[in-house]
C-alpha cells in the first residue's frame, strides 16, 4: 500500500509537497483502515481545489515518477518539468518519494535529478518503521553503498558488478536495473516487489483515459458479466453486449491500404490473435481470423429486448462512456491496486459518483487504494468519508502549488464540510475579483 508521495520541483510543486496516507486518529469509518501494528494507513483520498491549483499535476508528478522508473529517464520528456515560476529551479533537482508498506513492513524509495541534465543525482531504498531507517541501498551521481540487505554472500560479488555497471548509465534508476534483470534471490524480493508496484499495481486515470480492452468486452465473459452487472445496477438502460459481425471491406474502406495490409500481415503471423481499435467515428471493432477469412466485429449494446437492434458506444452519453472506462476498476477493487483518477467526476452524476466510493469501502479486507481528484462536494461528506482523506490543494501568492489535509483544521465530526467548503472555511476555492467591479448596468 502507499503510504506517503512527496515531490519536489516539479510542475506548479516548488517545495516539498507530501500526500500522507497515514490515518489520524479518528475512530470513525474505520473499515477505511488497514491497521499494520501501530502503524495505519488510510485506503482512500480524495483531492479538492480551484481550477489550475495543482491537483492534476499531483497526480502527473506521480504518473511522471512511475514513467521514469519503468521507461527510464533518457526515455522521457524533460523539457521543463521544473517549477518554472522561478529561475533558480531550472538548476535544482526535482525528487520523488514514496513510502510503501509490502508484507507488513515499511519502505521509503525515491530518486531526484535536475531534469534537463537527464542525470540521476541521488537514489535511495530505506526500510522505515524501525527505531532508526535500515539502508538498503543509497546512490548519489553513480556512486552507490548497499546496505546489510544486498551484502550476502550470495549476491555480493554479483552486485559489485551490477554497480560497477551503473557508472555508465547515469540516465537509470538502480531499482529498475536490478528488478529488470528477474534475480530469484530472496534478498533483493523488495526491489521486485517495488518495481512491479510501479509496473502492474498503480493504475493512474485522466480525464481522457480509455479501457484498452474494451472491443473484447463482448467476447471475455468474465468481464462482459462485469460491465453487464454494473451497467445495470447504474441504470445506464443498456441490458446486454453483444458482438455483431460486420462485412469485413465495407467496414474498412476508409482506412488507408497499407494498414490494411499490416493488420492482414499480423494475423496471418498470429492467427489466434484478436485485434482491437477504434474507427475514427468511434465504433468499437475487433478484426480476427476464422480459418482462411478475417472477420470483423462490432461492439453491439442492447436497449430493449423487443427491439432487433445495437447500439454503438459513441451513441452513448458521455456518463456511460466515461462507466466504460470506470468500471474495469470496479473488479480490482479487491485485489490490492492503488488506483488514482483525475477528475474524477468527470461527466458522472453525483449520486453515481458517491455510489462508486460507497461501492468501494465494501471492500473491507482489501489492500487496494483509491485516491481522486474532484469538484464534487457530494463526496464532502463524514458520512460518507474520514477527516484524514480529505485533501486541498491550493496556489500561494508566488503561484506555487501546496497540498494540506482537512485534518489541520478543527472540525467537528457533525460539521458541514461541503458548506464550509464553498464558504471558503478551508481555501481552495476560486477568488473572481472580477466580479467585485464588474458593471452591469
Amino acid at each position: 500500500m502507499l503510504k506517503r508521495f512527496t515531490v519536489e520541483n516539479f510542475s506548479s510543486y516548488k517545495t516539498e509537497n507530501s500526500l500522507d496516507l497515514t490515518a489520524g486518529r479518528t475512530e470513525f469509518h474505520s473499515e477505511h483502515v488497514i491497521e499494520f501494528k501501530k502503524v495505519k494507513i488510510l485506503k482512500s483520498a480524495i483531492i479538492y481545489g480551484a481550477n489550475a491549483s495543482g491537483k492534476s499535476n499531483l497526480i502527473k508528478a506521480i504518473d511522471y515518477a512511475q514513467e521514469i522508473i519503468i521507461d527510464g529517464l533518457k526515455n522521457v520528456d524533460t523539457y521543463k518539468k521544473y517549477f518554472r515560476l522561478d529561475e533558480e529551479n531550472l538548476k535544482k533537482p526535482t525528487l520523488f518519494e514514496f513510502e510503501f508498506e509490502f508484507d507488513k513492513r515499511f519502505f521509503s524509495y525515491g530518486f531526484s535529478s535536475i531534469l534537463n541534465t537527464k542525470k540521476i543525482n541521488e537514489e535511495w531504498l530505506f526500510e522505515i518503521g524501525k527505531a532508526s531507517p535500515e539502508m538498503i541501498f543509497e546512490r548519489k551521481n553513480n556512486s552507490i553503498k548497499l546496505g546489510k540487505f544486498l551484502k550476502s554472500k550470495k549476491i555480493k560479488d554479483r552486485f559489485e558488478i551490477y554497480i560497477d555497471d551503473m557508472k555508465n548509465q547515469d540516465s537509470e534508476l538502480f531499482l529498475s536495473e536490478i528488478a529488470n534483470k528477474d534475480l530469484d534471490k530472496k534478498e533483493v524480493q523488495i526491489l521486485n516487489d517495488i518495481y512491479e508496484w510501479f509496473d502492474k499495481k498503480l493504475i493512474i486515470l485522466y480525464p481522457n483515459s480509455r479501457f484498452g480492452g474494451i472491443s473484447s468486452i463482448a467476447s471475455n465473459t468474465n468481464l462482459s458479466k462485469i460491465f453487464k452487472k454494473y451497467l445495470n445496477e447504474f441504470n445506464t438502460g443498456i441490458i446486454d453486449i453483444k458482438s455483431v459481425e460486420e462485412n469485413f471491406e465495407k467496414t474498412l474502406k476508409d482506412i488507408p491500404l497499407e494498414v490494411k495490409k499490416e493488420i492482414e500481415n499480423k494475423l496471418v503471423e498470429q492467427p489466434d490473435k484478436k485485434l482491437s481499435f477504434q474507427s475514427s467515428d468511434g465504433v468499437l471493432l475487433t478484426i480476427y481470423k476464422d480459418g482462411d477469412d478475417l472477420k470483423i466485429e462490432k461492439l453491439g449494446l442492447v436497449h430493449h429486448t423487443s427491439v432487433n437492434d445495437v447500439f454503438e458506444l459513441k451513441d452513448e452519453s458521455d456518463g456511460t462512456k466515461r462507466l466504460f472506462d470506470l468500471i474495469p476498476l470496479i473488479g480490482k477493487f479487491d485485489e490490492n491496486y492503488t488506483i488514482i483518477i483525475d477528475e474524477f467526476d468527470r461527466s458522472l452524476h453525483p449520486i453515481l459518483a458517491r455510489k462508486l466510493f460507497e461501492l468501494f469501502y465494501k471492500f473491507k479486507d482489501s489492500k487496494s487504494q483509491l485516491i481522486v481528484t474532484t469538484h464534487e462536494s457530494n463526496l464532502l461528506d463524514l458520512d460518507l468519508v474520514r477527516r484524514d482523506e480529505i485533501w486541498f490543494a491550493e496556489k500561494d501568492k508566488d503561484g506555487a502549488s501546496k497540498l494540506y489535509p482537512l485534518n489541520q483544521f478543527k472540525v467537528r465530526y457533525d460539521s458541514k464540510i461541503d458548506k464550509a467548503y464553498f464558504l471558503g472555511r478551508y481555501g481552495a476555492i476560486p477568488i473572481f475579483k472580477i466580479f467585485e467591479t464588474l458593471d452591469t448596468e
